[in-house]
């Protein structure tokens, strides 16, 4: 291992050079600045230990300039355990570490360990990434495609850290924009061609178990994510076995299209067709399951359908001795939609990141895990999903339109809707796409990517209020790919 040693008062440490060079270290000293920055220039390092006390720049400046040249060094700030502020500084200039005065070599050598195995790991992180890019790359643009393409990101993105976690959300970006053109042009025909979307996942799935004559409870979390259950089946019990099916929640990915489909087992247009107003809560999603059970041969099925919208709900259920089972987790959504407009919540989460370990957090709390395993000890085959998963807002798309507009942020039915600027899908046959036509709304708005809609009046206000917010209902990877997880002995 390579080290750059820069202190203006190098000499005193001869000894130290020493000791070092007889564990294996090869030392490189600068006793300046712009000596430390020609060494730089002209040769590699894997460590730089830095003193901030020299005449001159001192050692945070230095350290700003180093990131800037090397951005892959680990640098060692050399420094006294009194220089608090200093050492917070260091921290948001992405110091790896602290050597404490006195220095002691042993210390040193301690870092030195560290940052090889650092290295050791980014060399392994960015060999994996170019797999994975290439694995990328090969996976065709199909339904099936799309589904490996949305997993195979978001798991990545997890294990990822500083630079390399950026380099997959730009991945994640770039793909989700991709994602918009192919559902663009394709959503009807993979409606027809029969994919496993919201509407029949339940049929082809859970049904099957009940006509065998089993017992099967299904937990739907409200706006949870693929990569936020993928955290969360970690903490099942390890005598749980699991299978995942990811499918293509449909459009628009908003609770009262794609839950009510997932309880009707029909597109929004033909749940309107047949029970009109529907569509516009989820006050009748019991119905529309005794309805769909009753088309798939099940009728008569007497089940168990509940709402858990606390912590203590799920806490506290007990399970019925109903064959079929239903519990909607709402807890989790309506504390995301409660962050923003609250502002006692907002310190919980103010990135992608904290947002997903929350979500997850919220499940533990509740300890749904320990649900899921009392079910498949009283013999239930479990099934988890979601309706829809989420995206935080980040830049405005500036509409047009009139008082015929919906509500949302994510899309918009009305005749008079426009897109001004920036990203967003506009639909017109909206037959094709499964939805119904109603007077006023034969227009749908879906924003795309990571954009949120908002109107021409005044921009900057509604920018300001709704950035950084949680929403759905539009297209990207993150809202619409999700998992059923069946879980048994």
């Amino acid at each position: 291992m390579k080290i750059l040693w820069v202190d203006d008062e190098i000499d005193q440490f001869r000894s130290h050079l020493l000791f070092l060079e007889s564990e294996g270290l090869s030392v490189k000293t600068a006793a300046s600045a712009p000596e430390a920055l020609d060494a730089l220039a002209r040769e590699s390092f894997n460590l730089i230990l830095l003193d901030y006390r020299m005449p001159g720049v001192d050692g945070l400046t230095l350290l700003k300039e180093v990131k800037r040249m090397a951005p892959h060094v680990p640098v060692a700030m050399v420094t006294m355990m009194s220089d608090k502020e200093i050492m917070e500084g260091a921290v948001a200039a992405e110091a790896f570490d602290f050597v404490i005065k006195p220095v002691q070599p042993s210390q040193i050598v301690v870092i030195a360990k560290k940052a090889s195995l650092e290295e050791v790991k980014r060399r392994k992180l960015g060999k994996e990434l170019s797999e994975i890019y290439k694995t990328l790359s090969s996976l065709p643009e199909t339904y099936q495609g799309w589904l490996s393409k949305a997993r195979l990101l978001l798991e990545t993105r997890m294990r990822m850290a500083g630079e390399d976690r950026d380099t997959v959300e730009e991945a994640l970006a770039s793909a989700n924009e991709e994602f918009a053109r192919w559902i663009t042009r394709n959503y009807p025909s993979l409606l027809s061609e029969g994919h496993n979307f919201s509407h029949n996942i339940l049929e082809r799935h859970l049904f099957p178990v009940l006509k065998e004559g089993g017992r099967a409870v299904l937990f739907l979390v409200d706006c949870f994510r693929l990569d936020q259950f993928v955290s969360f089946l970690a903490t099942l019990s390890s005598d749980l076995r699991f299978q995942t099916t990811d499918y293509m929640c449909i459009l628009p990915s908003a609770t009262g299209f794609s839950r009510n489909a997932i309880f009707a087992g029909q597109l929004p247009k033909d749940i309107h067709a047949r029970h009109p107003g529907w569509l516009d809560d989820n006050q009748n999603e019991q119905a529309l399951l005794a309805e769909n059970l009753s088309r798939c041969g099940l009728t008569g099925l007497d089940f168990t359908y509940r709402k858990l919208n606390t912590f203590e709900d799920l806490k506290r259920l007990s399970l019925s001795d109903k064959r079929l089972q239903v519990y909607i987790i709402n807890f989790v959504d309506l504390m995301l939609h409660l962050r923003h407009e609250l502002d006692v919540l907002k310190a919980l989460g103010e990135s992608v990141d904290s947002l997903l370990h929350w979500g997850e957090f919220l499940l533990r709390e509740s300890e749904m895990a320990f649900r899921v395993k009392a079910a498949v000890d009283h013999g239930y085959k479990v099934f988890i999903t979601s309706d829809h998963g989420w995206v935080m807002a980040e830049r405005p798309s500036v509409i047009h339109g009139g008082g015929d507009l919906t509500p949302g942020l994510r899309y918009k039915f009305g005749d008079s809707v426009r897109l001004v600027q920036n990203s967003g899908v506009i639909i017109k046959e909206l037959s094709e796409w499964g939805l119904p036509s109603i007077p006023g709304a034969h227009r749908l708005l879906l924003a795309t990517g990571y954009s949120f809609l908002v109107y021409s009046t005044d921009p900057r206000k509604y920018e300001r209020h709704y950035k950084g917010g949680v929403f759905h209902g539009g297209i990207s990877l993150e809202e619409m790919v999700l998992p059923l997880i069946r879980v048994e002995k």
